[in-house]
C-alpha cells in the first residue's frame, strides 16, 4: 500500500521534531527538508515489511544509534541501517512486553492454584498484575464476565503502548484483544504453556 503525500508529510513533521528533541549537534547545514520525507518513507517501508512495526515516528527516531558528536539525519534516519535498527528495536520491545505478561499470568495462576477465587485475584488491588494482564487472564479462563469488567482499564494500557497488542497474541487471539479496530493479526500465536487452565474449575469461580 502506497502512502499518501499527506500521510508522509505528517510523519515527516513528527520525525523532524523528534530528531531535534533528541538533541544531536545538528545545525541543518548538511541536509534539506527532503530528508524528513525520505525518513518518513523509510518508516513507512518498515511498517509495510512487517505489520508488527508501527508507524511511530518518535520511536523510529529513538531507535537509531546516533553519533553524539556528528549528526546527519541522512545517515541517522535514511541510512541503510535505519530501517533494520527500528525493526530490531520494536521486536525487542514486543519480546519484553510478552515476558512481562507471561510473568503476570504465571503469578495469577499460582494464586488460583493456592485456592484464591479467580475473581478475587483479578479484581483485588495487586501491583504485580497490570490491567491488561488481568484482562488476558480472564479471557484465558473463559471468564467473559470478568473480562468485560476489566476491558476499559486494559484498553487504557494498550493506548499507552500499542505494542502490547502484538505481545498479547502469545496468550489470546486477536479477536479477544481489547480493541475495537481491525485485528493486528488474523491468527493467534498462543503459548503452549497453560499459564491459566482453560477453563478453571467451578470451585475457583
Amino acid at each position: 500500500m502506497l502512502a499518501s503525500q499527506k500521510e508522509l508529510d505528517r510523519l515527516a513533521t513528527r520525525i523532524q521534531l523528534a530528531y531535534r528533541r533528541r538533541g544531536p549537534c545538528w545545525d541543518g547545514g548538511r541536509s534539506t527538508s527532503r530528508v524528513w520525507t525520505a525518513a518518513a518513507m523509510v518508516l513507512w517501508q518498515a511498517h509495510l515489511d512487517d505489520a508488527e512495526v508501527p508507524l511511530d515516528p518518535e520511536l523510529f527516531v529513538a531507535s537509531q544509534p546516533m553519533d553524539s558528536g556528528v549528526a546527519d539525519p541522512w545517515v541517522d534516519l535514511v541510512g541503510e541501517n535505519a530501517k533494520t535498527a527500528y525493526q530490531r528495536r520494536v521486536r525487542q520491545i514486543i519480546h519484553m512486553l510478552r515476558a512481562e505478561l507471561k510473568r503476570e499470568l504465571r503469578f495469577a495462576g499460582r494464586l488460583v492454584r493456592k485456592g484464591r477465587p479467580l475473581g478475587d485475584v483479578l479484581l483485588d488491588p495487586n501491583p504485580r498484575l497490570s490491567p491488561l494482564g488481568r484482562y488476558i487472564a480472564a479471557q484465558r479462563a473463559d471468564r467473559g464476565d470478568l473480562a468485560e469488567r476489566l476491558e476499559d482499564d486494559a484498553l487504557a494500557q494498550h493506548r499507552v503502548c500499542p505494542l502490547y497488542r502484538f505481545a498479547s497474541l502469545a496468550f489470546v487471539s486477536a479477536e479477544q484483544y481489547p480493541i475495537d479496530s481491525e485485528p493486528a493479526k488474523t491468527e493467534s500465536h498462543a503459548a503452549p504453556l497453560p499459564l491459566l487452565p482453560r477453563p478453571l474449575s467451578a470451585s475457583l469461580n
